[in-house]
């Protein structure tokens, strides 16, 4: 990669995040994984139950957004290894890291996207209004960017199939929901519950969107980013690990 710039690797993630874009945010799985499952799930959650309003929107956004954005990775790298178009990218001029944080980015731009407008839609239709921005925005944004990356992990696994990399996602996502505080308080969590919800990255992305619409924090701003931040770095660590080990014994 002699004579290549840090520019230079920018553009060219970049370029990967938007013909990502162009080709699988409108391919029905995707759609299928970042919309309708979550709000098939939101229903279920909320009809029928005495739920206070400002509790309803904060578990609408989490669970969008760690669908939404996990759901680009675990498409996209089966189906180009199929079509051997990311062998390409290993052999062309262009880092592994950079090749992985352009295909980050489309999960996070995909979930940013139909987080904000569900979020919007659901606050405009039960009367509810955003009360600290910030909150909103760091724990959108962070989350898009955790969850992203963790699919990005998952799409690690050395497949052409994207079946087979979802059913494991979904063997942590599911678990994620129930620990996050969504179904069950974590007040009333039994003591190992508690701490699970301490460690689950859903935990804190929920937590810094209940401040936003006039909740409180369990655990506390400083926790819930410290958190997110973490499992982000962990991510893509292992996400760049796995990748090199599976991926670069195959060219």
């Amino acid at each position: 990669m002699d004579g290549v710039t840090r520019f230079d690797e920018l553009e060219r993630s970049w370029a990967i995040t938007m013909k990502d874009m162009r080709i699988y945010f409108l391919r029905p799985g995707t759609l299928a994984s970042g919309i309708l499952f979550p709000v098939a799930l939101f229903f279920s959650f909320a009809v029928g139950r005495n739920i206070p309003n400002n509790m309803l929107i904060p578990v609408l956004a989490a669970q969008t957004i760690l669908w939404s954005s996990s759901s680009i990775g675990p498409a996209a790298f089966p189906l180009e290894r199929r079509t051997r178009t990311f062998e390409r990218y290993l052999s062309a001029p262009i880092s592994l890291f950079a090749v992985l944080w352009g295909k980050t980015m489309a999960g996070v731009i995909f979930g940013l996207g139909i987080t904000v407008a569900a979020m919007a839609v659901g606050a405009a239709a039960i009367g509810i209004q955003v009360t600290n921005i910030a909150a909103v925005a760091i724990g959108v944004l962070l989350s898009a960017m955790v969850f992203s990356a963790m699919g990005t992990l998952f799409a690690s696994i050395p497949s052409n199939n994207p079946g087979e990399v979802i059913m494991p996602l979904n063997l942590v996502r599911i678990p994620l929901m129930f620990v996050s505080g969504m179904f069950i308080p974590i007040e009333s969590l039994p003591s190992v519950g508690t701490y699970a919800a301490l460690v689950s990255p859903l935990t804190h992305t929920l937590d810094l969107l209940k401040v936003g619409f006039g909740g409180t924090s369990h655990f506390g701003w400083p926790i819930n980013i410290a958190v997110l931040v973490i499992w982000l770095i962990v991510f893509l660590v292992m996400s760049s690990t796995l990748h090199e080990y599976f991926d670069r014994r195959r060219i």
